[in-house]
């Protein structure tokens, strides 16, 4: 087991695979199949893969033959409770670390998907989503290197979730995250991730919610009553690989 910030990280029985790469919903329905014994689905999702990932097998401790070894022949009782344990502990951790303003996961809009890890709860499309448009032509984009753009909040992580689910109905944003509470600083953040900076101007308007002074002369259209989010403009990759950026980023992540 791991240790972050008081919470201890379940690690999986030789001879069932780490189920960290899966998604929450698929954690639950996975769980749910397990506890009923009603399919053998289950069986082929958590055993040990017969190719491990190349980070898995680089593992000072790893034995893929022990791993493989350690997988009945045929489905067992035993294996299936060993599973149970394992996954409902991994579900556990991930409640404990994600924010409670978060919505349950059955109530996000399908095709929008949700994985929990150690530091962040990402935001992901899937086959689900349907067509979107791009209603910003790319030629407003003063950047078209891939990046984020940040929003902060002193207020629930969840009003950041709401941003997410909305861009991700409306526009082509794929990808976005927000910090764990043991990642979770003064103040909240949102990566919102797209190819260029052409939404910059948008998403302030659309979303800045501040004290009078620090509006840059953007009007807020959000009611003064509304939960205060201050976007923070779009950082490039190759900024976050040379380490630049704010202190106020520094300090909320």
């Amino acid at each position: 087991m791991t240790e972050q910030e008081g919470i201890v990280w379940p690690t999986p029985p030789i001879g069932i695979r780490s189920v960290s790469p899966f998604d929450d919903a698929t954690l639950e329905q996975l769980l749910g199949s397990l506890k009923k014994n009603d399919t053998e689905d289950w069986f082929e999702l958590v055993q040990s893969p017969e190719n491990p990932s190349p980070l898995e097998a680089q593992l000072p401790d790893y034995d893929h033959d022990a791993e493989l070894a350690a997988v009945p022949a045929e489905l067992t009782e035993e294996y299936r409770e060993q599973a149970i344990e394992y996954i409902g502990a991994v579900i556990e951790v991930r409640e404990k670390v994600r924010p409670d303003s978060l919505r349950p996961v059955s109530e996000l809009p399908e095709g929008i998907s949700r994985f929990t890890s150690r530091h962040w709860v990402w935001y992901r499309v899937n086959d689900q989503m349907g067509e979107r448009e791009d209603d910003q032509p790319r030629s407003l984009a003063n950047t078209t290197d891939h990046g984020k753009y940040l929003f902060f909040t002193p207020d629930e992580t969840g009003v950041l979730e709401r941003i997410v689910v909305e861009q991700f109905l409306d526009q082509p944003f794929t990808s976005a995250k927000v910090p764990t509470e043991p990642n979770r600083r003064d103040d909240a953040v949102l990566c919102l991730y797209y190819s260029d900076d052409r939404y910059r101007s948008n998403l302030r308007e659309r979303y800045q919610n501040e004290p009078e002074d620090d509006t840059y002369g953007v009007a807020s259209p959000y009611d003064p009553e509304s939960p205060t989010i201050m976007p923070r403009g779009f950082k490039t990759d190759d900024a976050t690989r040379r380490n630049e950026y704010s202190d106020k980023y520094r300090n909320s992540s």
